[in-house]
């Protein structure tokens, strides 16, 4: 291995351990004497979810206790949640607000409005059942970085095999191969999907399908998926998080694609809930002879256990049996695994869940690595390892990987195994390049700030609007106001009670001038964002108490989410808050200019941008994007005086 290689993936450990401790730090700051009080602001954090209810409890296999629990109903639309999340199951005292009982537990399934959790126990716990103060927290979660440690060990050992050679090709300086194969023809692709297609069917080793907003990625991978399996009997098809995972999952089964999901999905649906494992495990003809073996062994222990110890011939043959009967158990397993595995063409996981035990001694010719841009690189690694070639699937002009650690991140963690290849390797990545989601205007800016000029607005979007008369982009500028954020007591986030006001009455304006109405019947959807997560509890709360804005509310019309929230999603009018208002021109972590662009590029028709452009111009990102709208959108400055609650864009009242 190159020296060069084994220093990166050395450093690769290093900045992981940073980041894990960071974890951990995080977890024992917020879990320190765990009060009432740490509980309530843990759950307005997403990290706790208290009361819960009691629904039912369920024995399942290997000793673990399922538990359903009805959610709080004031719980926070954000939540770090996750199947498959490790977590604490805590009972409070509801007069002293201390902790009387705490056990660790899994987040099995979440529904719309409950949540499956299970632990180990031999019997449940009946204070679940009959006692109140309920909750659970989310844990330090030691497995996922054991998985990614060990993944980056195997790596450092790799020695003339698959994996050797795939490492130095990502990281070092041979080359990838390409064959050579007849044009590949796709009447539904557009011509640069249909390229990135035919890139991954010649790619001997790695290809990247680069997929900015609305362009099709998902479309383009399962197209190439489906090709692929002509030639290939079996594919794996990862990502970083279930959700994604789900995405891809419920676009091959809509081509009748045969999928088997390791782990639990997050889109909580009959069709993805019948293709897991489990329930594939559970329906096979050979799991009703287990349960008769087990039953069979219980009742020979029983036997055992009352035979008298002089009637050594009768306890020895009864314990030959129950090693015959538990040989048995594990042949049936064994059978209904390879008949699982045989049986579908796609085995669908997170990158985390490749590393199951299920899948300890299956490789694949081709892995398919969806949102690669939003995975820490050990975790592709894990992925990786059961390649024989990798498809990589992303952006990393959008959101990067969620990182704890400052310090990682600035040393390089956050630099994803995409982004190097897409740098080092250039030749191996497709930029796609029609959009089928924004109005042009509304592209445009992010075209040219990230991606060249390189994107292009299909004819059925370029110039769709609500309004005939519309201006699709919109700034509405604050900087006569003079208005000041503030910063939470605790210091985690910030806020702009004078923005929110702003927001509120832009948004009442911009409805009644579309017409209520119409936006009820014709399932308009709007989508308020903020980058800071205390803007978005009060854009929440104060939406949430609107008379104008409840019929909107019930219809589920109207989505008010942190930046992160939005991933992946796009509704008919998007507004931004953007918060910073101070004198030094500080904009914190809006320097980040990928959240931005992926605010941005959710609105399919409607861009509503408001902000102090005083504050945030000085840095040459908003400079360009102020610039920009007012060639090509409207800016509307607020006046010095004005009242919010009286206040109209000028574009809104033209329309008036």
């Amino acid at each position: 291995m190159d020296t060069k290689v084994r220093k990166r993936i050395e450093s690769l450990r290093h900045l992981l351990s940073l980041e894990k401790n960071e974890e951990e730090l995080f977890f024992r700051k917020q879990f320190r004497n765990f009060t009432m009080k740490k509980i309530e602001k843990s759950s307005k954090s997403g990290i706790c979810w208290y009361p819960l209810s009691f629904i039912n409890a369920q024995n399942q296999i290997e000793g673990r206790i399922v538990v359903s629990f009805q959610l709080p109903l004031d719980r926070e639309e954000e939540h770090s949640f996750k199947p498959g999340s490790v977590i604490k199951i805590f009972q409070a005292d509801t007069t002293t607000g201390t902790i009387i009982r705490m056990t660790d537990g899994l987040i099995e399934l979440i529904r719309k409005e409950e949540v499956e959790v299970s632990y180990s126990a031999p019997q449940p716990f009946r204070w679940m059942e009959e006692e109140a103060g309920i909750g659970i927290r989310l844990s330090h979660d030691q497995y996922t970085y054991q998985v990614m440690e060990k993944a980056l060990d195997n790596l450092c050992k790799a020695s003339r095999s698959r994996l050797a050679q795939l490492r130095d090709i990502m990281l070092g300086k041979e080359q990838p191969l390409f064959s050579i194969r007849n044009e590949y023809d796709n009447e539904w692709l557009n011509q640069t999907q249909q390229m990135a297609v035919y890139r991954i069917l010649t790619a001997q080793d790695i290809a990247l399908v680069h997929g900015p907003p609305g362009t099709g990625k998902t479309t383009t991978l399962v197209a190439a998926i489906i090709e692929t399996l002509k030639t290939e009997r079996q594919v794996m098809v990862c990502a970083h998080s279930n959700i994604a995972v789900d995405t891809i999952t419920e676009k091959l089964l809509e081509h009748n694609i045969s999928v088997v999901r390791i782990g639990n999905p997050e889109r909580i649906t009959d069709e993805l809930l019948k293709i897991t494992y489990e329930a594939k495990y559970y329906e096979h003809p050979f799991y009703a002879d287990i349960l008769s073996c087990n039953n069979l062994i219980s009742e020979l222990q029983y036997e055992y256990a009352f035979t008298p110890p002089a009637e050594e011939i009768k306890r020895r043959g009864k314990i030959n049996e129950i090693v015959r009967l538990r040989s048995r158990i594990v042949f049936l397993k064994s059978e209904i695994q390879s008949a699982i595995f045989k049986e579908h063409k796609v085995v669908a996981a997170t990158m985390i869940g490749s590393a199951n035990r299920l899948l300890k001694n299956i490789s694949f010719s081709t892995v398919f690595i969806d949102e690669a841009a939003q995975a820490l690189e050990p975790a592709c690694w894990v992925a990786i390892a059961k390649a024989h070639r990798v498809i990589f699937a992303g952006d990393h002009k959008q959101l990067p990987p969620t990182i704890q650690s400052y310090e990682a991140a600035q040393a390089g963690l956050m630099n994803t195994l995409f982004e190097k290849i897409m740098e080092r390797k250039p030749k191996c990545g497709i930029l796609l390049r029609t959009q089928y989601r924004m109005h042009e205007s509304i592209m445009n800016f992010s075209s040219q700030w990230f991606y060249n000029g390189g994107l292009f607005a299909s004819k059925s979007v370029q110039n769709r609007k609500l309004i005939e008369n519309d201006i699709p982009v919109e700034w509405i500028d604050t900087s006569l106001c003079q208005w000041h954020e503030y910063r939470e007591a605790d210091g985690t986030s910030i806020f702009n009670k004078q923005e929110v006001t702003l927001m509120i009455d832009t948004l009442t304006s911009y409805i009644e001038v579309l017409g209520a109405s119409r936006m009820l019947d014709e399932k308009i959807t709007l989508g308020i964002i903020s980058p800071y997560s205390a803007q978005v509890d009060l854009l929440r709360k104060k939406i949430h108490k609107s008379k104008f804005f409840k019929p909107f509310l019930s219809q589920r019309l109207i989505s008010i989410r942190t930046i992160d929230g939005f991933q992946g999603q796009e509704r008919d009018i998007i507004a931004v808050s953007l918060v910073r208002s101070n004198a030094k021109s500080k904009i914190g972590f809006l320097a980040d200019y990928r959240r931005i662009n992926v605010a941005m590029t959710r609105a399919r028709k409607k861009l509503f941008l408001i902000g102090d452009s005083s504050t945030l111009c000085d840095d040459p990102f908003y400079a360009a994007l102020f610039s920009y709208i007012q060639e090509n959108g409207v800016v509307t400055t607020v006046p010095a005086a004005s009242a919010t609650g009286d206040f109209v864009s000028s574009n809104i009242q033209h329309e008036l």
